[in-house]
């Protein structure tokens, strides 16, 4: 078991003050938007120490210490084999034992959990918040209890509990807002995440978690000019220091991946631009930002109702054309033939393909677009079978871009 004394670097026979002030130091030491394990685990100890009748469980503890290690020891041994079954008979013997020890009921309930048996950890975590209703760690469990069963606004309630104990606690601030998202609750999640940015009248980094889950609100609701507003005061709060500054980049670049995975690609080009402004000098968000910018330069151009449609073809082949069966493709490239064997169909061609060029220089810029195009232009002078040549042309592109990416 942990040593929650040492955790919090205090002796045992600290009062409450010293125990508190401990707790404190070691926040600084490692805050939670940085260090959310180890802040999980001084927020444990401090929850548990605390508490007079929750302190005294624990010490309780140290008297049946030889009886129930070797107990802990076979416990976590099941657990690392996943043997949830054999887990949780050796908790309920180490409860006969020492039925007072809130630990151990705690342990049980997170067994439950993995069993996805959440009634009788709901039933755990209820117990133990009528002995220890300031306990932040059994709230937000019974509430992400809840929330495993779909009860959105029970869980919701739970989570706000921990919330009030201790508005720092990024999973009670997660819970709130994950609750109001799953009941379509938008605007209720944003005005509980501004309440907490503004609660003590001043941005900083201490703000940097509820400011990231208000940009997951802003996607939600498709509110880009919140989302910019929001990403400058992320800006804003960045410390100055490398270190801080790789942090907030990193937990922005995964949202920004995953954005660009769902194919949210303008929201991902906004995000990953702030991650490269972080952290210039990082390949993969250099990669990321100029791939999201493709896809988002490519929808221009596919609602550009001034270039002629034709002349859009290899680009949508090359960043949507997965989305295509092969008839539709067919269909498409058959039209695209059928307009370049006539002179004016081919006039057309050339002038929407110039006006990509000067528009859109990024998009006609990428090699193996620029070489389709090339040679599109090219064949189209000449009497030749242009659809076969195209698909050719076409399945190079597509080999090229599963190589590459």
């Amino acid at each position: 078991m942990k040593n929650y004394y040492e955790i919090l670097n205090v002796n045992k026979d600290a009062n409450q003050e010293e125990i508190k002030s401990g707790y404190k130091k070691m926040l600084r030491k490692y805050p939670p938007e940085k260090e959310q394990e180890k802040y999980k685990e001084i927020r444990e100890a401090y929850d548990t120490l605390k508490d007079e009748k929750s302190r005294k469980n624990y010490d309780a503890y140290f008297h049946h210490e030889k009886d129930i290690k070797t107990l802990e020891d076979k416990y976590t041994e099941y657990m690392e084999a996943k043997n949830y079954n054999e887990a949780e008979k050796v908790l309920k013997k180490i409860l006969i034992i020492s039925p007072e020890i809130a630990h151990i009921k705690d342990k049980l309930g997170e067994v439950y959990v993995l069993k996805k048996e959440y009634e009788k950890s709901i039933e755990i975590y209820k117990k133990l918040i009528k002995e220890y209703s300031h306990n932040v760690d059994y709230l937000i469990k019974l509430g992400g209890n809840y929330q495993k069963i779909e009860k959105y606004e029970i869980s919701r309630m739970y989570f706000l509990t921990a919330y009030a104990l201790d508005t720092s606690s990024s999973e009670a601030i997660s819970g709130v807002v994950h609750s109001c998202i799953k009941e379509n609750k938008i605007s209720e999640a944003i005005d509980f995440l501004n309440e907490n940015i503004e609660k003590d009248d001043k941005l900083d980094f201490e703000d940097f978690f509820a400011l990231s889950k208000l940009l997951e609100c802003y996607i939600i609701k498709n509110d880009m000019s919140s989302l910019k507003e929001t990403l400058e005061k992320i800006k804003k709060i960045a410390p100055e220091d490398e270190e801080s500054k790789g942090f907030i980049s990193w937990k922005l670049g995964k949202f920004a991946a995953e954005l660009y995975d769902m194919g949210i690609y303008e929201y991902s080009k906004e995000i990953s631009q702030i991650c490269l402004k972080l952290t210039p000098d990082i390949d993969l968000i250099k990669e990321l930002y100029k791939q999201a910018n493709l896809f988002v330069e490519a929808n221009k151009l596919m609602n550009d109702d001034n270039i002629y449609g034709p002349s859009k073809v290899p680009i949508y082949n090359y960043f949507f054309g997965g989305k295509l069966d092969e008839e539709t493709k067919n269909e498409i490239f058959q039209k695209l033939e059928e307009r370049l064997k006539t002179s004016i169909g081919k006039e057309y061609f050339k002038g929407g393909v110039q006006k990509i060029k000067e528009r859109y220089p990024m998009l006609y810029n990428e090699p193996v677009i620029n070489e389709i195009y090339t040679k599109l232009i090219r064949d189209s002078s000449q009497e030749s079978n242009i659809l076969t040549k195209f698909i050719i042309g076409v399945a190079i592109l597509l080999v090229i871009r599963v190589i590459f990416g």
